[in-house]
């Protein structure tokens, strides 16, 4: 894709929202007052709106189609949105997550904003929390640093959980499938005082057996397994018609098997004849790797309805542990073992203003934020028999125990404004900007242990730290054609904040923040009383000092630099269509120029300008189609499938390690009736081969989920 291709996209959305007011289109008038009753309410822009006048690209997941699809974690989820993937490689811990092709870093500060009801999870790793019980998903794409502030440069997901009311609902549920799947979810809401005070509570457990498959006869259960669960409990107040006060506590506990690293063509002991390269859903570990993981949260949101505007405030705590022992040398020798433990606490407050819903000419917003994080982190490498003599092992000829502490806190404040005014009663002008300050240090120690009683060397690194700031522009114009066609045009800053290497080389402690500029136009299209929907948008991403995950094999550890320059080009499309009452069909197509246009490995003396970004596929596509009929009596027919493909992608910046083309099928089928439901369903129905990573330095691969098949039965009350 070049430049010139994008130019013609622009010309052609610009084309077409003209040509669809004509009156070919019965549904169509010149009354800009024209809103059509089937709308789709967001709150992406932190006030109420319809999703067709908002002047970005956002997709929205209802909770219709959430159950519909099965969409029960992050992963599911990014098989129905364009432009977002996510993969679970490793643990629960690490992750690929791209938006329109710029990635999250679990080691380090994430791309994307993630939120579960206005509260900010503010690294990668804690993204991956079952979703349960959720009203809808709200997906922003492009940088939304205006907003949103910090670590929101790719995008955001507003996650919005349902809230208890006077309506009285319960639900239980049971899954059972493939790997000895078994799961029970359900939920209760309730009124304790009606109209005043209101009680939910959901949550989920379950235990799978993993699908990978040792082959090396080892203690502990095999990779990919998981046991665990999660919860969430919530208490709503409204003491007034102004007033609306919602507590939430939820949390999540999982153990689970990790790092299920098969050996691929490129691995060392590979290519030295010592061992072969593992099949598929195979691998060879002298040790099983395990993780236990537990997270946590407290919010509290306030709404207070003023004749100036709505006060918001919204409060929220996290706190994130794991501990995860894990073979280090991914193979049947007793080589290395590492015992990583990390304990991260987050708060951050934000207070908000906004303009009240009317039909104004000009609407406002604005803000303050804080937060603080801090993060400990314990690092123990084992150097075991096998390593006894080996240059790499710090002991000499003798094995022991290297253990690397960090402490780290960051903290950081940030004040917002954005207004839009409406002008001619057809477009919408959007201003806003914002600036933020953040204040980051790190403590670390290293403490050397030998086996053989000898004395323990301890040695303290010097503390380092450093302080970021950034102003982050938005300027959008929306042109509202018809009151069901809009064309617009968006400008906007993101921010990623820079930070420290718990373990590097020398001279790579510390990386700087990274930055990026969005240009995008599109336009949003309704016909037929908005039972078919048209969103079309192109886009341009220019970042600077972009960071960059590499691998060093002597210290056997990743870590981050900054690489100079790259650029993302796109074209993205989105398409629903109800032809009739009970038929639903949606699709999604993202194609995706990403490339580094000034980056070179000095430790390799190698210019990678003009190569492809680092597992970022050339295009992603999903389509999903969906009928629901009666049967008899009480009984409803549902059958879906849904399908989500991508192209080729690169799993190394020389763009040498492939990943051709892939698709993969989901389908359901069941009966749905007043008080019970009963689904088959399958996920990887075609049982399609594909990997979900590769450490292409190492020769360390692992396969994604081969085909399951299950069967669900839910119980409303």
């Amino acid at each position: 894709m070049t430049k010139k291709y994008l130019n013609f996209f622009f010309f052609l959305t610009f084309f077409l929202a003209l040509w669809v007011d004509q009156p070919l289109f019965a549904d169509e008038t010149d009354s800009y007052t024209n809103k059509i009753s089937q709308s789709i309410v967001v709150t992406a822009q932190k006030r109420t709106q319809d999703l067709q006048d908002v002047p970005d690209s956002i997709t929205v997941l209802n909770d219709t189609l959430i159950e519909d699809a099965q969409i029960d974690d992050m992963e599911s989820l990014s098989a129905h949105v364009p432009g977002l993937e996510f993969h679970n490689f490793g643990s629960r811990r690490h992750s690929l997550t791209f938006m329109r092709g710029i990635k999250s870093i679990h080691s380090g500060e994430p791309a994307i904003g993630y939120y579960v009801d206005g509260v900010n999870y503010s690294k990668s790793y804690m993204f991956d929390f079952p979703l349960f019980d959720v009203e809808r998903i709200e997906i922003l794409k492009g940088p939304q640093g205006t907003l949103y502030g910090r670590n929101a440069m790719a995008g955001v997901i507003n996650v919005h959980t349902r809230k208890p009311d006077n309506e009285a609902q319960s639900e239980m549920g049971v899954t059972v499938g493939s790997d000895d799947l078994t799961q029970f979810k359900g939920f209760l809401r309730v009124p304790i005082l009606k109209d005043k005070l209101f009680f939910g509570l959901s949550g989920l457990v379950e235990k799978r057996d993993g699908y990978m498959e040792n082959d090396t006869d080892a203690d502990g259960e095999e990779g990919r397994h998981t046991e665990g669960g999660a919860g969430r409990l919530k208490l709503r107040f409204l003491p007034s018609d102004v007033l609306d006060i919602l507590l939430s506590l939820d949390g999540q506990t999982y153990d689970e098997g990790v790092f299920p690293f098969r050996r691929t063509s490129r691995n060392l002991f590979v290519k030295n004849g010592i061992f072969p390269a593992d099949n598929n859903y195979h691998y060879s570990h002298d040790f099983e790797g395990t993780a236990e993981t537990d997270f946590w949260g407290l919010s509290l949101n306030v709404d207070y309805t003023l004749t100036l505007g709505t006060l918001t405030s919204s409060t929220g705590y996290r706190d994130f542990t794991v501990d995860e022992f894990i073979d280090a040398d991914f193979s049947p020798l007793d080589m290395t073992r590492m015992n990583y433990i990390q304990d991260e606490k987050n708060f951050s407050q934000e207070f908000r203003l906004a303009s009240p819903e009317s039909e104004s000419v000009f609407n406002w917003l604005a803000g303050l934020y804080f937060f603080k994080n801090e993060s400990k982190n314990h690092s123990t490498t084992y150097y075991r028999s096998a390593m006894a003599g080996n240059p790499n092992n710090p002991f000499g000829a003798g094995t022991g125990n290297r253990l690397i502490v960090s402490d780290g806190t960051n903290e950081g404040a940030a004040l917002f404004g954005q207004g839009t005014y409406t002008f001619f009663k057809k477009f919408d002008a959007t201003l806003g900007v914002r600036y933020e300050y953040e204040d980051a240090e790190i403590l670390k120690c290293q403490k050397d242990s030998p086996d053989d009683g000898s004395s323990v060397s301890i040695r303290a690194y010097p503390s380092a730290s450093n302080n970021f700031d950034a102003l982050l522009p938005k300027i959008s114009l929306g042109w509202h054609v018809t009151g069901n066609h809009m064309v617009y045009t968006t400008f906007s800053g993101g921010h990623r904040s820079g930070g420290f290497n718990t373990l590097a080389p020398s001279g790579s402690t510390a990386y700087e923040e990274e930055t990026s500029r969005l240009y995008e136009v599109g336009t949003k299209l309704s016909f037929l009383d908005k039972k078919l929907i048209m969103n079309l948008s192109g886009f341009y991403i220019d970042i600077e000092d972009e960071q960059i995950a590499m691998f060093d094999t002597s210290l056997n550890t990743s870590y981050i630099v900054n690489a100079g320059e790259s650029h993302r080009l796109g074209i993205e499309a989105e398409i629903s269509y109800t032809p009739f009452p009970g038929l639903d069909f949606n699709a999604g197509l993202t194609v995706l120029e990403a490339e580094y246009d000034n980056y070179e490995d000095t430790s390799l003396g190698t210019n990678y300008a003009g190569n492809k970004v680092f597992g970022v596929p050339e295009y992603s596509v999903n389509m999903g189609i969906q009928y629901r009929c009666p049967l008899r009596g009480q009984w409803d027919f549902l059958g879906r499938m849904d399908f989500a493909g991508y192209g080729k992608r690169y799993f190394d910046d020389a763009n040498t390690v492939e990943e051709k083309p892939y698709c993969l099928v989901n389908a359901k089928i069941g009966i749905e009736g007043r008080h019970m439901d009963i689904y088959l369903w399958s996920k990887n129905l075609l049982d399609r081969h594909h990997v979900l990573f590769e450490n292409a330095g190492k020769g360390f691969a692992e396969d994604g989920e081969p085909m399951t098949i299950g069967l669900t039965l839910a119980y409303r009350f």
